[in-house]
């Protein structure tokens, strides 16, 4: 890919990923594979608006320009085929949690409100989710080698999943970091502002069963007596399929959200 001329080369390429589980929910996933080594001006980021590319060229690293630029372009690829409009027309805006959604009348249609999605970005690969039936949140983070999970613990764990990663062998902490990590951050995305457990994402517990690709976390949260109020209990997460060296996790509500109408 990497020997295109300008004109042909691919900055990202998008597949389907198999989540039986999440199907079901009515949730679908999409990786991107990134180009991270392509011009900025490559014709698949041109459906980008104005904001998206000035929020780009803000970034002091090339390849950090690229991750962003290409993880938007192909969120907009992915929602306009599945509402059938053209992506360099489609309208964003962001709640208060910072979740980008659909917003406007497109063509006399009414656009905002018909699908949630959430996209998240690390390393080559963004991971992308959407539903017309449910609230979603996913996370994809590359495993970097030489990470001390100890120097964030406190901020991203519970006290018992720390105990839980210090039990295991050295060379199962880093990874079962990651799973706890990403099942997290997914299940805080598709929440929004709606989790209100002290300590933020060390609030509630995931980890404490079998984990990694194809197995659900244990949600629940630190404090039995705060279930009513955080929200956790609510949602459902699984971890996904990733590429080697990354870790990935996909959420969505257990209730169904009642998408607009045009």
């Amino acid at each position: 890919m990497n020997s295109l001329p300008t004109a042909h080369r691919r900055a990202y390429e998008i597949s389907a990923i198999d989540v039986p589980a999440a199907s079901r929910a009515g949730v679908e996933l999409r990786l991107v594979a990134i180009d991270l080594s392509a011009p900025l001006d490559a014709p698949q980021l041109s459906v980008l608006d104005d904001g998206e590319r000035s929020r780009a060229a803000r970034f002091l690293r090339r390849e950090d320009a690229m991750r962003h630029a290409a993880a938007r372009a192909a969120l907009r690829q992915t929602v306009a085929a599945k509402l059938g409009l053209p992506a360099r027309d489609l309208r964003f805006l962001r709640d208060d949690a910072g979740r980008p959604r659909l917003a406007g009348i497109f063509d006399g249609w009414r656009t905002d409100g018909l699908l949630d999605f959430n996209v998240s970005h690390s390393g080559a690969y963004a991971l992308i989710a959407l539903s017309s039936m449910r609230r979603v949140g996913v996370d994809i983070e590359a495993r970097r080698e030489r990470f001390d999970w100890r120097t964030v613990a406190k901020s991203v764990l519970a006290p018992r999943e720390i105990a839980h990663l210090e039990s295991l062998a050295e060379n199962l902490q880093h990874d079962a970091f990651y799973d706890a990590w990403t099942a997290k951050e997914a299940l805080v995305k598709a929440l929004g502002t709606g989790i209100s457990l002290a300590g933020g994402i060390a609030g509630f517990e995931v980890l404490g069963g079998e984990r990694g690709t194809g197995h659900a976390p244990r949600v629940h949260p630190v404090d039995p007596q705060m279930s009513d109020d955080s929200g956790v209990a609510d949602y459902e997460a699984l971890w996904c399929p990733a590429p080697a060296g990354y870790a990935a996790c996909v959420a969505w509500s257990r209730a169904a959200r009642v998408p607009a109408h045009g």
